[in-house]
């Protein structure tokens, strides 16, 4: 097995981009897309560590209409909401929320689509840094 790559981790963040521009509602079949696409991420997401610990150069922010475009292409999945427990190192626990898939997947391509726009304008550096932040701070939870 192949220890992680940041060439792979970027790689699978514009394929997560990619996905979640594309015309029209998400399928059933396309979970499995998804899926695949986020284990490529999570595994190759410690590769993103090298960075320095700030970012110099200032994050364009996904906006709130692409956020939903994103948001309505994963309605098409089967389905959205699911439970999820609120203090899970807490056995037994008797506190439960609910998570939304389509809101998570959103989230998701706005904390990676913004370290791909720092990739882009090359500040690759800037790029880890925010990609490892969020990924610790935010979106590995959902």
């Amino acid at each position: 097995m192949t220890k992680p790559d940041l060439n792979e981790f970027i790689a699978a963040a514009q394929d997560f981009r990619a996905f979640c521009e594309a015309e029209g509602k998400a399928t059933r079949a396309d979970l499995w897309t998804v899926r695949a696409i986020l284990l490529r991420l999570i595994y190759h997401a410690p590769a993103a560590e090298q960075s320095s610990q700030s970012c110099d150069h200032e994050v364009s922010r996904c906006s709130d209409e692409s956020w939903k475009l994103v948001f309505h292409r994963c309605a098409g999945f089967p389905f959205d909401y699911y439970n999820l427990h609120l203090k899970p190192f807490e056995i037994p626990s008797d506190e439960v929320g609910i998570g939304s898939l389509c809101d998570d997947l959103a989230d998701i391509y706005r904390d990676l689509c913004e370290g791909l726009d720092l990739y882009a304008q090359g500040y690759l550096e800037d790029a880890c840094f925010y990609w490892a932040l969020n990924y610790r701070s935010h979106w590995s939870i959902h």
